[in-house]
């Protein structure tokens, strides 16, 4: 089931979803817009053959401060981001993130 945007705010003013900082003007007809941060982890998967977890690889991403430029990903290129927001959900809730 997909909350609407009733139930967002509903869950929203009960406390069972919090969203910090909140705008009200992010709610959409059944979801939430988030903001992405100017911090991404940019993946070399290029330097290595294979990525072993059990290693020290701190050359494995790169650290990325866009500022207010825009981050342009290339093909076949990762990168992990974060949102402004802090979500809280409780445990039977799931949320989805696209974009």
């Amino acid at each position: 089931m997909v909350l609407s945007d009733h139930s967002i705010r509903e869950a929203l003013a009960a406390g069972h979803i919090v969203i910090d900082p909140f705008d009200d003007a992010c709610v959409q007809p059944s979801s939430v817009d988030l903001h992405v941060d100017q911090y991404f982890r940019l993946f070399r998967n290029h330097t290595s053959r294979v990525i072993d977890v059990r290693e020290n690889q701190e050359d494995l991403t790169e650290l990325v401060d866009t500022g207010e430029d825009p981050l342009i990903l290339h093909p076949g290129e990762f990168v992990l981001g974060s949102t402004k927001e802090r979500v809280t959900l409780p445990a039977d809730l799931v949320a989805r993130l696209e974009g």
